[in-house]
């Protein structure tokens, strides 16, 4: 699979600084290459392309007549005065937001090459937990077991529910923050499947927990959008492009595109059901399925025990 390649042109230490980050948090998306000075860069070029180059503002105007650079961004210190045809990026702040932000840009410009999904066995376990009942707590043990399994895994946590259950993200829902979430997934899910590995990377936020997770969807109906390939592409991207080793979906809605997620995941919990209405609620899911041709899937449930709030 084709990686872009990222360059930084940059001093000893932060060129260093960089690269060490990179390493240490492992990417399927990116290859480092580093200069501290641009004869090397321009030695490098003659031969190889470079997708991102990184450059500080000092050597920005002599790295803009170097060839075969897809895109460069300015490093700025805050000195650097922005030119239009160069985005900035400022330099002192956490490696993980300069990549962020290299990415989110990297799946904005369409000059800069996708990937193709590869075809590979998949790298992550993907879990769902769904309810076919509310009241049972079942988005409560999603976010405890991405907690629980963050200590010996890389975890993503999916939240595909019709309203958003983050508590504390609602004291500001208006925010852009709050909106980059899968309603954002969803556009590059349906327009720009070669870039949705790069807009994942760019939109993904940590927990306290430990675990990694996807806000939801800003409007519900972006949910009812995705059709069953969509979701078989965003699974594809998920399981053997991101480096998690497990993904965690809750989901709150039923649709062509969640049965399909039913069909293609590894384990489905759903909760132990508590008195007939439950139990009724239960037998009717699992007719659904098996009407849908997934009895392996109804095979393929573990029922556990959930507190409901």
């Amino acid at each position: 699979m084709k990686r872009m390649l990222l360059a930084v042109l940059a001093d000893d230490i932060y060129s260093g600084r960089f690269s060490d980050y990179i390493n240490h948090h492992k990417s399927m998306l990116i290859d480092l290459v580093t200069f501290t000075s641009i004869k090397s860069a321009e030695e490098y070029v003659r031969h190889n392309r470079i997708d991102i180059l990184l450059v500080s503002g000092g050597m920005a105007d002599e790295a803009g007549k170097l060839n075969n650079i897809k895109k460069i961004i300015i490093l700025s210190d805050g000195s650097y005065t922005i030119q239009q045809e160069y985005p900035v990026i400022f330099m002192y702040q956490p490696a993980g937001h300069i990549l962020k932000e290299i990415l989110a840009q990297v799946a904005e410009d369409d000059s800069i090459p996708g990937m193709s999904l590869m075809h590979t066995s998949k790298q992550a376990e993907l879990i769902v937990v769904y309810s076919p009942y509310g009241g049972s707590g079942a988005s409560t043990y999603a976010r405890n077991l991405c907690a629980g399994m963050s200590g010996s895994n890389n975890v993503l946590y999916i939240n595909l529910e019709i309203f958003d259950s983050f508590a504390e993200f609602e004291g500001n829902p208006d925010s852009h923050e709050y909106i980059c979430g899968m309603s954002e997934a969803v556009y590059y899910i349906k327009q720009k499947k070669d870039k949705l590995a790069f807009k994942l990377a760019s939109i993904i936020k940590h927990h306290k927990d430990g675990y990694n997770y996807i806000l939801p969807v800003e409007d519900y109906s972006d949910l009812y959008s995705i059709s069953q390939e969509d979701m078989e592409c965003f699974t594809d991207v998920l399981g053997r492009e991101m480096m998690y080793e497990k993904v965690v979906f809750d989901v709150g809605y039923i649709h062509v595109s969640s049965l399909k997620l039913f069909q293609v995941c590894d384990l489905l919990i759903l909760p132990e059901a508590s008195g007939q209405l439950q139990e009724n609620k239960q037998h009717s899911f699992e007719k659904l399925l098996i009407r849908n041709g997934m009895d392996k899937v109804v095979q393929n449930i573990k029922y556990v025990a959930m507190k409901g709030r």
